[in-house]
């Protein structure tokens, strides 16, 4: 295992465990078992870790989603098997780190899925852009919100966001489809 990877799996599993803050580079450099010199090379810092974390993590079972609910599915899964990891990354000076790869990732996979599919939406490309966005914010900005909250287990946020999830896609989403619509129009 090349040493990015192993600074990636250690630190991720370190923060089952512990606060991000509570992590400093001796420490995760004793848990590998390399120099302090060696974590330097790669990365600035903690956070530029994280960064590298987030920026390369990938969501194959978002790949070949061909609905909102199997996309929105796929990152719910993810977030579970990473959810020590993501919740303290969130509520650490990294906050943006996180919220930059939920919305990112989720309003990519939205406009390819949907641009690839727009005329069943009855949309222009502009207007897919519009929805994907807004979508992928409230989406983004419910993890957060739920990040925060001190009690919360992996269980009881899975079950938050299916609840979320299904009045996202029944109520909100269709609205928002009107919306795009409505603005093209004009």
């Amino acid at each position: 295992m090349i040493t990015e990877a192993k600074f990636k799996y250690a630190l991720k599993d370190m923060m089952k465990t512990m606060a991000l803050e509570d992590i400093n580079v001796t420490a995760l450099c004793n848990r590998i078992g390399c120099h302090r010199q060696t974590f330097y090379y790669h990365y600035q810092d903690i956070y530029d870790l994280i960064a590298a974390i987030l920026l390369n993590e990938d969501l194959a079972s978002a790949e070949g989603a061909k609905d909102v609910e199997t996309v929105l599915q796929a990152f719910l899964d993810y977030v579970r098997e990473n959810f020590a990891f993501l919740r303290s990354t969130y509520n650490s000076a990294a906050r943006d780190l996180t919220d930059d790869f939920i919305f990112g990732k989720l309003n990519t996979k939205l406009f390819n899925m949907w641009s690839a599919d727009g005329e069943s939406l009855g949309l222009k490309i502009e207007g897919i852009r519009s929805l994907s966005r807004r979508f992928a914010h409230m989406v983004s900005d419910e993890f957060g919100y739920c990040f925060k909250d001190p009690k919360l287990t992996s269980t009881r946020f899975v079950n938050r966001m299916d609840k979320f999830f299904a009045n996202l896609t029944k109520i909100v989403l269709p609205s928002l489809i009107a919306m795009s619509k409505k603005e093209e129009s004009r």
